[in-house]
């Protein structure tokens, strides 16, 4: 899925407590310059609560831009095609929320959601996929990063990226990867910030 839009050391013991307990993700708190005018402090963590279905889908279902669609929402069916998101895309979005969400055996932990949440509010997460297809080189899918717009401009978004690679490195993973609406000009732009490349171009044929 196309992303709307990594601050702390992974060490062995926090990789331990996420191990230890699969729905408390041991939030990591950050104080933030006063100048950003930001709240003093906000928390970075896993999470597994399959109670946060409702509240992570919702801030997904607000993004009205039919810009945001890319292949993965047409493949998960919530786009009908380019430019026009699917009737059912509450029930599909809510659907594959609650898989990333899931603790199941089938989840095998790979597909994860990290939040960042201030006050306890979520105000921004993203929907993380780990796959170890080839052992020797695993890398990370980057399925959405969506954060509130009360909070955009803050930068929560740099310090995500910065708190997901450090967490991602130190499970081996040594790339990330991430596809977004051809048109979703703002997100590119901030990928390229982060340090992403353009590696190809995913096109579509209707049957």
């Amino acid at each position: 899925m196309t992303l709307n839009l990594v601050l702390a050391a992974a060490t062995k013991g926090m990789r331990e407590m996420y191990s230890a307990s699969r729905t408390a993700p041991h939030p990591i708190e950050f104080q933030m310059p006063s100048e950003l005018h930001a709240p003093q402090s906000f928390q970075i963590g896993w999470c597994r609560d399959p109670d946060l279905a409702d509240t992570i889908s919702a801030m997904l279902l607000a993004i009205g831009d039919p810009a945001y669609i890319s292949h993965a929402e047409l493949q998960y069916g919530i786009a009908d095609n380019l430019g026009r998101w699917a009737d059912n895309r509450e029930a599909r979005t809510r659907q594959y929320v609650a898989s990333m969400l899931s603790a199941s055996p089938d989840n095998a932990e790979e597909r994860r959601v990290a939040t960042i949440t201030i006050n306890a509010t979520i105000v921004g997460f993203a929907l993380v996929e780990i796959t170890r297809t080839n052992p020797a080189n695993p890398f990370a899918i980057l399925h959405d990063v969506v954060f509130s717009p009360s909070v955009q401009g803050l930068g929560l978004g740099n310090a995500l990226f910065d708190w997901l690679a450090e967490q991602c490195r130190a499970e081996g993973v040594q790339r990330f990867f991430l596809e977004s609406g051809v048109d979703n000009h703002r997100a590119h732009a901030f990928f390229k910030r982060q340090g992403f490349l353009q590696t190809s171009i995913v096109m579509m044929r209707d049957l």
